[in-house]
């Protein structure tokens, strides 16, 4: 006689329906729970602001690029098609990859920021400047997100990316939902405006997407006529050619045309942010590390800087962001800051910049010496025309002496302040105003 086969169920009980998770399903789950534990990681190391974008091409922000590109928008930064193309394909960054988890982080300060038209011998400093480098803040962060997500899911390989990597920050961040691209550019926040720096780590792990924002500027354009060269168009782009912010990093004489709308900003232009409305809903300051320096301050003393030896440039301007493009051009800025300071006491370092080793800074004190005008800076500029070889300088003093014919009303033949060997770039000297 065969037995019966055993069955689990009693006597007379239906038999249950057993339920097996789908492979589909079963990687779905994973995939949110991996994407829950990064982005606590990363909201543990620091981060204000989270979320994950897909790593798959970016073909609209690949077009937009190269006709921006095409149209001359980004001044003299140069990219060909290849460069443009892996900016918008984040997967030729990293072979295999499938997310991107974006990072917004704060670098607002409750301090009130030095106004850059104001008369004087301080040059304004962006906000973004007044406190230590971001990216030697940020970086090991990030790296220590990517160990995070390598160590935790072996065999996933990551690649960190701040604003000096290949890969278009801006537009990942939006397709994260850390913010939208408002008129002027800026990745725009709810939480902190566009008071953020952006980072991100490429990374072969899958990763559930964030949900993109709907919010957009609408009809505002508050900061399209308040630019102060018009370098923001009706539609969101960014001239380069006339953007402050950019002329104080390019490495090129500023055109003639834009040296008056600079007014004493020395680094940066932060016009456009803080005249934007979501600006005003802003959140407290959260990390000191941005906050300014007490020898940068929010302005410098423009005479200091235009004299610095290379050991005071990098005792100074090491530790932050405005070092990258080297000693000349912030020395270059502060020539033009102090050709629009209306102060007698510019003459004198002006003057004595006229000896520089660099056509560029030469140049902009010549150019700053016929703005301010007065008999003590006509005599230097025909005293450097008997020994200027430069063609591009010489045509500077020219000019320069040409306008000046007429003098000006800052007073520019009373006797002007000495500077010190060793002044302190923030504090050196006392401002009059005219």
């Amino acid at each position: 006689m065969i037995a019966a086969p055993h069955s689990p169920h009693k006597p007379g009980e239906a038999p249950r329906a057993t339920t097996r998770q789908s492979p589909c399903a079963a990687a779905a789950d994973a995939c949110r729970a991996a994407t829950a534990r990064v982005l606590a990681q990363a909201r543990s190391l620091g981060f204000d602001l989270v979320g994950v974008a897909p790593a798959g091409d970016m073909p609209a922000a690949e077009q937009v690029f190269k006709e921006r590109r095409d149209r001359g928008l980004l001044a003299g930064w140069r990219f060909s098609d290849a460069d443009v193309e892996t900016r918008c394909r984040p997967r030729r960054l990293l072979p295999g990859a499938r997310a991107i988890v974006c990072t917004a982080t704060s670098y607002f300060a409750d301090v009130e920021p030095h106004d850059p038209q104001a008369p004087g011998l301080r040059g304004a400093v962006s906000n973004y400047a007044w406190g230590l480098d971001y990216h030697r803040v940020l970086r090991p962060r990030l790296e220590a997100l990517a160990h995070f997500i390598e160590t935790e899911f072996p065999g996933e390989t990551c690649r960190v990316c701040l604003d000096t990597d290949p890969l278009l920050d801006r537009a990942v961040a939006v397709r994260a939902g850390i913010g939208w691209i408002g008129k002027s550019g800026n990745v725009l926040t709810r939480e902190f405006g566009s008071y953020v720096f952006l980072g991100a780590v490429v990374t072969t792990l899958a990763l559930e997407p964030s949900r993109p924002q709907r919010a957009g500027c609408g009809g505002c354009r508050e900061c399209v006529p308040r630019c102060p060269t018009g370098a923001i168009g009706p539609h969101g782009e960014v001239d380069a050619r006339r953007c402050i912010s950019d002329l104080t990093q390019s490495k090129r004489p500023i055109p003639l045309a834009l040296r008056k709308a600079m007014g004493n900003r020395l680094w940066g232009c932060d016009t456009c942010q803080t005249v934007c409305p979501v600006n005003d809903r802003k959140a407290a300051a959260r990390h000191p590390e941005f906050a300014p320096l007490p020898h940068i301050g929010t302005a410098m003393d423009l005479p200091s800087v235009l004299l610095m030896t290379k050991k005071q440039f990098r005792a100074w301007f090491g530790p932050t962001a405005m070092a990258w493009r080297g000693k000349a051009v912030l020395q270059r800025n502060a020539a033009v800051a102090l050709g629009n300071s209306r102060d007698a006491r510019a003459v004198a370092p002006l003057i004595a910049a006229l000896r520089d080793r660099k056509a560029l800074v030469r140049g902009h004190a010549a150019w700053a010496l016929g703005e301010l005008g007065g008999e003590q800076a006509r005599r230097a500029l025909h005293e450097l025309l008997t020994r200027e070889a430069d063609p591009w300088v010489r045509d500077e003093a020219e000019q320069a002496l040409a306008r000046s014919a007429g003098g000006r009303l800052c007073g520019a033949d009373a006797p002007s302040a000495v500077c010190g060997d060793e002044p302190s770039p923030a504090c050196a000297g006392t401002e009059t105003r005219a």
